[in-house]
């Protein structure tokens, strides 16, 4: 074989192999582009189903009540609502007049003393005012009051058997000497005596908050009252008593619990507004007038008899004056230790206007009480 003829056999060989290697790289292609096509395999996820929380209702408010008053207050809105009361003698007379924060008290009594004038009883718990007065002796009626109330009883001396009586109810008693080892007490430089002592109430009430229990409710009270439901329009009433007279005609006022002025009951003494200090009238948004037998058998050698309100496992007429209305009912008290309720003429539960409240204990026959009507009413 010549060399030119090995030259193009060799040649062609070479070419062979390159359309082999060409077809082998074509396939090879094929076979990647179909793979490259195939579906990918499903692929599962580990991730939880989203869930949406409802939102947390809010919360219903919770309220409390002043036993005294009848007043709602959010819970923990009114710090003393869970502190013991304060009551205290206070003077009435023209020489004790203006007293201090009358109508901070949720509760007033006006009690007969000798000579045929009147001490008033106040009991705050509801408020309690920075300084009280002006204090005065104890009196026999006294405990008998203040005992269903609890907490603190402050007075200014008096006659043994009264004193005796106050400390037997087991109240915590505070006058001038108890508190002789701090300032709680105090003598008004304006006045003279004995019209001039004088005591810081939020002071003593610290003093003994975990000795005594808050006080014991007695009346009912709601936002339509029993006079205004089942009594009659009334304009005013007067109580006579035999040395001054209680005068409550209809007006407004306003109270530190309301928003807006508010009927109320307007007190005048002897022919003049009785003011507190600071010039604001006495009002009330209840007035209570009991009639009440009163017991004459102590006698002091100065003044005579001193009367004594026979309340103790007793009963007897009430005349209550809410919200512009007058109705007619009754009065009951048990032992010492319980509260004075009033019922209507049928026997149930009497209820008050909300708000603070006025007690006269008119003694019978000595005092006597009028009522005046609106002329329409009268006919």
């Amino acid at each position: 074989m010549s060399q030119a003829t090995r030259s193009d056999l060799s040649k062609l060989v070479q070419m062979q192999e390159l359309k082999v290697s060409a077809l082998l790289l074509t396939a090879l292609l094929t076979l990647t582009g179909c793979a490259s096509q195939a579906p990918a395999a499903p692929t599962t996820s580990s991730a939880a189903p989203q869930v949406t929380q409802e939102p947390e209702p809010e919360p219903e408010p919770v309220y409390e009540t002043a036993a005294l008053t009848g007043v709602t207050y959010l819970e923990g809105e009114n710090p003393y609502l869970a502190m013991p009361a304060v009551s205290a003698k206070i003077d009435n007379t023209s020489s004790g007049r203006p007293q201090l924060a009358l109508n901070d008290a949720d509760i007033v009594y006006v009690t007969r003393v000798e000579v045929g004038l009147t001490r008033l009883l106040p009991v705050w718990h509801s408020r309690m005012p920075e300084s009280i007065g002006p204090v005065r002796s104890v009196r026999p009626v006294d405990a008998a009051i203040v005992n269903p109330f609890h907490g603190v009883f402050v007075f200014s001396g008096g006659q043994v058997p009264f004193k005796n009586a106050a400390k037997a109810t087991g109240l915590v008693i505070s006058d001038e000497d108890t508190e002789m080892n701090n300032d709680t007490y105090y003598r008004e430089k304006s006045r003279k005596a004995p019209w001039n002592l004088y005591f810081k109430a939020q002071d003593l009430q610290a003093l003994y908050a975990d000795q005594q229990p808050t006080p014991q409710a007695g009346f009912a009270f709601d936002a339509i009252p029993t006079a205004v439901s089942e009594g009659v329009v009334a304009k005013g009433l007067s109580v006579k008593y035999p040395q001054m007279r209680s005068v409550w005609d209809l007006g407004n006022a306003s109270f530190p619990w309301a928003e807006e002025p508010q009927t109320a009951w307007l007190r005048s003494q002897d022919g003049t507004p009785h003011t507190q200090v600071g010039g604001d009238q006495v009002a009330a948004k209840n007035v209570v007038v009991m009639e009440v037998v009163h017991d004459l058998s102590f006698v002091d050698p100065k003044y005579g008899a001193i009367p004594k309100a026979k309340l103790e496992n007793n009963g007897g007429i009430a005349h209550i004056f809410s919200d512009g209305f007058y109705v007619k009912g009754s009065w009951s008290k048990g032992g010492i230790e319980d509260p004075i309720l009033l019922h209507t003429e049928a026997g149930q539960e009497l209820k008050l206007a909300v708000g603070n409240t006025w007690v006269e204990m008119m003694d019978v026959p000595k005092s006597v009480l009028s009522i005046s009507f609106p002329e329409a009413a009268a006919e």
